[in-house]
């Protein structure tokens, strides 16, 4: 049997299938020969017309007239009808473009969305390596995850407040202070672990310095501040903090614990403020801090000095059975809001002098240890001192009281007491 792959008719090769909606163009030879039929055609036409008109006579002119007439309709509307084609070809042509920009426009959507998809994975991943090395038993590994987080939100500002929040809860881990070094004699053990408390505040203190770094705006010109930003360290301890000239949003700081000396002077809380229940056990300097929210320092202990000179406090600002151990001084401070000082416990000296009050003041029940001084201090609004225990040199000297004034039951050094410009009683004198 001959094989069929050899016969003629599957040795020709046939023109190529072409789909349905495909067309074919037009060849060069078409096109001559078209416009060699159109010569022809128009040389016959004006042959026959010759032929037959061409004698000159007035009815071969009338129907030559007649002839060029019907022609010129003709080609005005062939013109007509080829103004048409080139609309239709010209809106053909504008409506493939439109959706050759739509499909552009789709093309480097689809483009964007993937390169979003890209840099959030990336910062996930970075993110999700970074929180684990913080969470390791060496503190170098620890120390690089802060870094890791540091750079991640410089570069991305809107994962700034999230990793603001990763610090914080890392600071608001249960931690001690260390001992003192012990003996060399003591078990491997113990230095061991003494060892691990002592780098454990070192990476502590590095992350306080990474929040501060970033929420003062004159660090570096203010190229790596981070504005707009809530801290939470409540319940944390928090080891010689420095936010100096910082600003921050809301912040919350109930029941933390300031190791050492704690520098707050020019920050600015520009939110909600609480330092409620706080412990401060070295100096605190608050001066010339601005408090633009309310402001809560209830049942908070200042155990060494504390100092708001100069300071400013918008809304209200209590500080409702806070301790102050030692020297206090509200020199030149402003209290735009109403302030409250209800059982207060001032055991050294406490200092108002040049104090101003526009709101009312209310400072039931609050103890006076030592001297007291509110030379040139201004009551606008109502200044409620019922109950007061005053002890030693106390002294109103130079004060200006505006609204409801109350000294109700309030004692100096046991006996009965009322301001000079209220009453007959003089303020003890030096002695």
């Amino acid at each position: 049997m001959a094989d069929d792959s050899h016969s003629p008719e599957s040795s020709r090769t046939g023109p190529p299938s072409r789909s349905p909606g495909e067309h074919r163009t037009l060849s060069n030879r078409t096109i001559t020969i078209c416009a060699g039929l159109l010569l022809v055609f128009a040389v016959a036409a004006c042959w026959v017309l010759f032929f037959l008109y061409g004698k000159g006579t007035d009815a071969d002119k009338a129907r030559l007239e007649a002839v060029r007439t019907v022609g010129t309709i003709v080609l005005g509307a062939g013109g007509a009808i080829a103004l048409l084609l080139a609309a239709r070809r010209q809106q053909t042509a504008e409506q493939d473009l439109l959706t050759k920009r739509h499909d552009l426009v789709l093309r480097e959507q689809a483009n964007d969305d993937a390169r979003h998809d890209a840099a959030e994975r990336r910062i996930s991943d970075l993110y999700l390596k970074a929180v684990e090395q913080l969470g390791a038993d060496k503190a170098p590994v620890r120390l690089a995850g802060l870094y890791a987080l540091d750079r991640l939100a410089q570069d991305n500002p809107p994962q700034r407040q999230t990793i603001v929040n990763v610090i914080s809860a890392y600071l608001r881990m249960p931690y001690e202070l260390p001992n003192k070094p012990p003996d060399p004699g003591a078990k491997k053990e113990i230095h061991d672990e003494h060892r691990s408390d002592i780098q454990e505040r070192e990476v502590r203190t590095t992350a306080q310095r990474i929040l501060t770094d970033h929420l003062d705006p004159t660090y570096q010109e203010g190229k790596r501040f981070w504005p707009d930003i809530d801290v939470d360290l409540s319940g944390a301890l928090l080891i010689d903090l420095r936010f100096r000239d910082c600003r921050l949003n809301n912040a919350r700081f109930s029941n933390a614990r300031f190791c050492g000396d704690t520098l707050l002077m020019g920050i600015h809380f520009e939110g909600e403020t609480r330092f409620d229940g706080a412990t401060f056990t070295g100096d605190s300097w608050f001066s010339e801090a601005q408090f633009t929210g309310n402001v809560r320092f209830d049942q908070a202990t200042f155990e060494a000095s504390a100092r708001f000179d100069a300071a400013t406090f918008k809304g209200t600002t209590t500080f409702r059975s806070a301790s102050f151990l030692r020297e206090a001084r509200f020199n030149d401070t402003t209290f735009t809001g109403s302030v409250v000082f209800s059982k207060a416990v001032f055991t050294d000296r406490v200092n108002f002098d040049d104090a101003t009050f526009f709101e009312d003041a209310y400072l039931p029940g609050v103890t006076f240890a030592s001297r007291s001084y509110f030379t040139e201090a201004s009551f606008a609004g109502d200044a409620w001192f019922n109950q007061v225990t005053f002890s030693g040199y106390t002294t109103f000297d130079g004060t200006t009281f505006s609204g409801d004034i109350r000294f109700t039951d309030s004692t100096l050094d046991g006996v009965p007491f009322t301001p000079p410009q209220l009453g007959s009683h003089k303020p003890f004198e030096d002695e």
